[in-house]
């Protein structure tokens, strides 16, 4: 991997633009049933666990090896190359629960009847070929799709509150605020995947202000879900929210102009595999960089291909249907991510300093 180096901004928009897909899935569906009309809030809330959770995954990653680096150094080898296994196994848990999701939705779009498989295996093939060259090359193409989402999502979240009804999100009393709290462990759930970006910190050249652009970035990261919450909610209402599958395209619906442009969302829902392909492209990515660590060096090239037939097998077979595929994405993607993104960076940091500590006691005065 030497020689295939990426900036930080580019590895900040790679995340960005992959977290849309579980983002626009989640939000406001599961923050509604819990906050209601104040379920625009969870975005904002979702700031500073997440700022927290951000600092510990770059503190560890800074350094060789990025996250397996540092996982190794607080814990041992042994130890922080089978937890990097565990982040290994759920990368690729992910990657076939996207796959299988990506391709219910293509279903479900148009193409009512035709096999699922066939649109699996086509972004796989994308995603694979790509995987197979240099990081630097996905993180450019990276850089298109961000500028094309951002403006789908302008677009649509700009419509969307033209047509909003302020009754719908506001007023917000000070009862409303624990029921926010609690619907805020889904936006930082879901977010809390980007830890696994802390893999791929070993190929990422170092500069003055990383740190600072990555604050900048998890802030616009979570203004953005709140706008886009805001904009489900003042415009569809929390309950419809709560029970439509994805709010953001049935937002994509009122987005036209009478005589100059309508139906819209099947422009957006065509463009947004864009998401699918970074997202799905940055996990296939952070395994090839966790394989590195556990794995002969001859065997990090074929692991794309080996990943990838594992997604493609397990999207068919763990999920023999749409509502299990969603079932799982509901709970049990936010809960381990907030395992992963939260509880054990936060051990290996104690663990770096209580290690420290005991050298320290140990060296004897000079």
């Amino acid at each position: 991997m030497e020689g295939d180096q990426i900036s930080a901004r580019q590895l900040y928009g790679m995340l960005f633009t992959g977290l849309l897909t579980p983002a626009v899935r989640a939000l406001p569906v599961l923050t509604a049933a819990v906050a209601d009309k104040s379920a625009w809030l969870t975005g904002l809330l979702a700031f500073p666990p997440l700022l927290g959770a951000g600092w510990a995954t770059y503190t560890l990653s800074k350094g060789a090896g990025g996250l397996s680096g540092g996982l190794c150094r607080a814990f041992g080898v042994t130890v922080g190359r089978t937890i990097t296994i565990i982040y290994m196994l759920w990368a690729l848990f992910l990657l076939s629960l996207e796959g299988r999701l990506y391709a219910g939705r293509m279903v479900t779009a148009g193409y009512r009847g035709a096999s699922p498989a066939v649109f699996l295996l086509v972004l796989l093939g994308v995603t694979v070929w790509m995987a197979r060259r240099k990081l630097c090359a996905f993180a450019r193409s990276a850089e298109i799709c961000f500028l094309v989402l951002a403006l789908i999502l302008t677009l649509v979240v700009g419509f969307s509150l033209l047509d909003a009804r302020p009754r719908r999100v506001l007023p917000v009393w000070t009862q409303d605020l624990p029921a926010a709290a609690a619907a805020t462990l889904v936006p930082v759930g879901v977010l809390s995947g980007g830890v696994l970006g802390g893999f791929l910190a070993g190929q990422v050249s170092p500069r003055e202000g990383d740190a600072r652009l990555g604050r900048r970035w998890l802030l616009g990261t979570c203004v953005a879900i709140t706008l886009l919450q805001l904009g489900a909610v003042a415009q569809l209402g929390a309950r419809l929210c709560a029970r439509v599958e994805v709010p953001f395209f049935e937002m994509a619906r009122g987005v036209g102009m009478d005589g100059a442009f309508q139906r819209v969302e099947s422009i957006v829902m065509a463009f947004w595999i864009l998401s699918d392909f970074v997202w799905m492209g940055t996990l296939l990515f952070a395994i090839k960089a966790m394989a590195a660590v556990v794995v002969k060096p001859n065997w990090v090239r074929r692991t794309p291909v080996i990943a990838a037939t594992l997604a493609f097998l397990g999207a068919l077979f763990l999920f023999p249907d749409d509502f299990a595929a969603r079932a799982l994405d509901a709970w049990l993607v936010p809960a381990g991510q907030l395992v992963l993104g939260f509880a054990i960076p936060f051990a290996a940091l104690l663990g770096e300093y209580l290690k420290r500590r005991k050298e320290e006691r140990g060296t004897p005065p000079s």
